[in-house]
């Protein structure tokens, strides 16, 4: 038998046991014969007997050293092989230094002085040090493993973690043939907007600027780009990330050739657009506002379809380049899409996000885009919607599991992400601009929309949107904006009378809005023929007609 730790004198066992099982068992079967035939001799029958039994004990032994050599066989081929092995063992054995030259070789080994590479090398995994980059807010270290492979240097994370007193594990991903481990800067940078930014011919949005110093960006006329779906907690620079997007886009555009409309369910981070030019409608911050935006918007993008029929063209470029008629693209933002989804119900989910699923389909080439940002994307990210949005912009999300409902796979998690703006986008880490606000005064200035709490005649089309050439703008003579319809239906409900502190108890969307605003909408609609009001300006009343 073989035994677990093989030794060479072991192979001469099993061939000469099968060697003398072999011959044995001629010797033993010819002397079977030999009895056999002594027996057909005449003579005393006792003889004969005695000469039958032992000729059956001769084919007995003969029968089990033929089964003894037939189980040796496949021990043969094993102790071939394992000879050879321990052959082999034995001649690296013998042409080995001796170990103490081992070992005083690897005490003169000088350990590494990088302090990545001598963490890993307290490890035991040994890597050459190849490139190290600097981004405004991460440093990548490029290493190359010489005793190790690439799964053991990628799966001690936590390692270096300890070792380099991170607050996070590092990123670590395979970069041009090398592992790229990324840590953060002790002194972060910034990366600012009017550094880095110049006007482009194209419809181009700053994204981020990479490990090369260079500035990405996506043209939003190209498919791969044309909408974009991103996520960013609180803290990740997801306000400030949208608010340059925006300002790349806008800065120099007249609404003739960009024109935006903004729904943000917080209401406050986009107050520096409120002014721009190409701001076609207030900034939305309700369900029934944007659902009613979006129907206009898919209206409008049908609209153009019809246009671009009439002229033989495919897109909006090639109508703009035969027509006398020029149309402007539309960029319809959506921020905080899990607060507005909350908002909705069960109708209205459904309605918004067909709507969006809609334009993401076919507005591209109407030169209609979407901008999708939310802070919990698994829960209001649909697979649909994902696959209609092919730009993702990640920013530092909660887990895995967001960073799945964005990317639509495991290839990162931005929970690793360094917030500040720190994002993931396109295969590699991104750190996004930031504008000054002399960056957001070059804007073009002079929009005409206000709030009607400001009594500003919305009903009029001529100044209730700057939209040029288009028929997205809304005419409220037939929809009303939502805090107005609240108050009419509040006042309809009570049939009398009501005051600017019934209003904001009894409405819940009021609850935080100062009276002196609750009540220029009762005067807004006393002057629209909705109502009629009683008092002085500090206590003015209204009721329906």
């Amino acid at each position: 038998m073989l035994t677990k730790d093989f030794h060479p004198a072991q192979l001469t066992y099993v061939i000469e046991s099968r060697r003398t099982a072999k011959y044995g068992n001629i010797a033993t079967f010819a002397l079977g014969i030999s009895a056999c035939v002594v027996c057909l001799l005449p003579s005393h029958w006792s003889l004969k007997v005695s000469n039958l039994a032992i000729a059956s004990g001769l084919f007995i032994t003969s029968h089990k050293l033929e089964k003894l050599q037939k189980w040796s066989e496949d021990y043969r081929h094993v102790s071939n092989h394992e000879s050879i092995k321990g052959y082999g063992l034995h001649l690296n054995n013998s042409f080995a230094p001796p170990r103490k030259e081992i070992a005083i070789a690897e005490l003169q080994k000088a350990i590494p002085s990088h302090p990545i590479l001598k963490a890993l090398y307290g490890l035991k995994l040994e890597c050459d040090f190849v490139q190290e980059l600097r981004s405004p807010s991460f440093i990548r270290t490029l290493i190359k493993p010489t005793n190790c492979k690439v799964s053991q240097v990628l799966a001690t994370g936590q390692e270096l973690q300890l070792e380099l007193g991170l607050e996070l594990p590092p990123v670590m991903s395979i970069s041009k043939g090398a592992i790229a481990i990324d840590t953060p800067r002790h002194d972060r940078q910034s990366a600012k907007f009017a550094d880095y930014w110049q006007k482009s011919p194209k419809f181009e949005a700053a994204i981020g600027v990479d490990i090369n110093n260079k500035l990405i960006s996506v043209d939003l006329s190209q498919p791969e780009s044309c909408h974009v779906l991103g996520a960013g907690t609180t803290g990740s620079g997801k306000s400030v990330f949208l608010q340059v997007f925006l300002l790349s886009l806008f800065l120099n555009r007249s609404p003739a050739e960009l024109q935006l409309l903004i729904c943000d369910a917080k209401r406050v981070s986009f107050l520096k657009f409120k002014d721009c030019a190409n701001l076609i409608a207030p900034i939305m911050s309700q369900p029934d506002e944007a659902i009613a935006y979006l129907e206009k918007t898919v209206d409008e993008m049908e609209q153009r379809y019809k246009m671009f029929e009439r002229l033989a063209v495919e897109n909006i470029e090639g109508f703009n380049q035969r027509s006398s008629e020029k149309l402007p693209r539309i960029l319809f933002l959506f921020d905080e899409f899990g607060d507005l989804w909350d908002s909705c119900t069960k109708v209205q989910v459904d309605k918004l996000e067909n709507l969006i699923i809609r334009l993401g389909q076919k507005a591209r080439a109407a030169g209609i885009h979407l901008v999708v940002f939310t802070q919990r994307p698994k829960k209001v990210v649909s697979p649909r919607l994902r696959s209609n949005c092919p730009a993702r912009v990640l920013l530092t999300v909660a887990d895995s599991a967001d960073s799945e409902a964005i990317l639509g796979n495991k290839s990162f998690d931005g929970s690793q992400l360094l917030g500040r703006g720190d994002l993931f986008f396109n295969g590699d880490r991104l750190q996004a601009l930031l504008a000054d606000d002399s960056d957001f005064d070059k804007l073009t200035k002079d929009n005409n929309l206000q709030d009607p709490a400001q009594n500003v005649d919305l009903d009029n089309p001529s100044i209730a949107s700057t939209l040029v050439n288009s028929s997205i703008a809304v005419n409220p003579a037939s929809t009303l904006s939502t805090p107005l319809i609240k108050i009419l239906e509040y006042a309809k409900e009570k049939d009398c009378f009501i005051t600017a502190s019934q209003v904001k108890s009894g409405i819940r969307l009021f609850r935080d809005s100062p009276v002196g605003e609750i009540r220029s909408y009762f005067q807004w609609l006393a002057d629209h023929q909705h109502g009629i009001v009683r008092g002085e300006a500090d206590t003015l009343e209204f009721s329906v007609q």
